[in-house]
């Protein structure tokens, strides 16, 4: 392994992903000397020394100690890192969960099976949001992009949430039954009717979204 390629792509990405040494080091459960040596081109670290650095900066070890150059981007593995490293500096239970529910939903997304096209325009999304411009510690501007990036789910990529219309057509239509069939002047033949309606309603949903589902635009938010 070249170490000197070694020390320069470690830290360049480092720089990308916008953490510390000593953030890394905490991620990579490598001590904060080790990590200096390498960048400082000191050292030759074993192999399970890289492997734990590449796990915690998301790439793969190929990234890490191959040839390809390093281009900065706005994707998904280095939004998380950085959402990350934003999580660790704050104690701010609103913010805790801010980011918390961000991370999450970018985790889903990276491990869910995209089209290049989906992966493309998540991207360009993230790009578009700027989150790294956001001041620190900005929450409720943290959370106005988190609900615009759900609606751009939404409305662009066309995913729905898990079960969307069955807990709709559910919500909607047994509650319209019971409401309807409690009442005592009606008659009995209508109340079925209306119970028959809303097991239809439901029934629609349900098909609706194995639909959705086979189609792979459902997506737990």
């Amino acid at each position: 392994m070249e170490t000197k390629n070694l020390a320069k792509k470690l830290k360049e990405l480092r720089t990308i992903r916008g953490i510390s040494q000593e953030y890394l080091a905490d991620e990579s459960r490598v001590s904060l000397r080790t990590i200096q040596r390498i960048e400082n081109n000191e050292s030759k670290p074993t192999g399970e020394t890289v492997k734990r650095i590449a796990i915690a900066l998301d790439v793969e070890l190929t990234e890490l100690i191959g040839d390809n150059s390093i281009q900065e981007t706005t994707d998904l593995k280095s939004t998380i890192i950085f959402l990350k490293k934003q999580l660790s500096k704050t104690n701010k239970k609103s913010e805790i969960k801010t980011f918390k529910k961000f991370i999450s939903l970018f985790q889903k997304l990276k491990e869910k099976d995209l089209k290049p096209e989906q992966i493309q325009g998540i991207e360009s999304y993230i790009k578009y949001l700027e989150l790294e411009k956001i001041p620190s510690f900005s929450n409720e501007i943290f959370k106005e992009k988190l609900v615009k990036f759900k609606k751009y789910l939404r409305n662009k990529l066309r995913f729905v949430p898990n079960n969307y219309y069955t807990t709709w057509a559910s919500s909607f239509g047994l509650s319209f039954a019971i409401g309807f069939t409690i009442q005592k002047n009606i008659d009995y033949k209508i109340k079925i009717g209306v119970i028959f309606v809303a097991l239809i309603l439901i029934g629609i949903g349900i098909i609706v979204d194995l639909k959705i589902k086979k189609q792979e635009r459902s997506f737990n938010f």
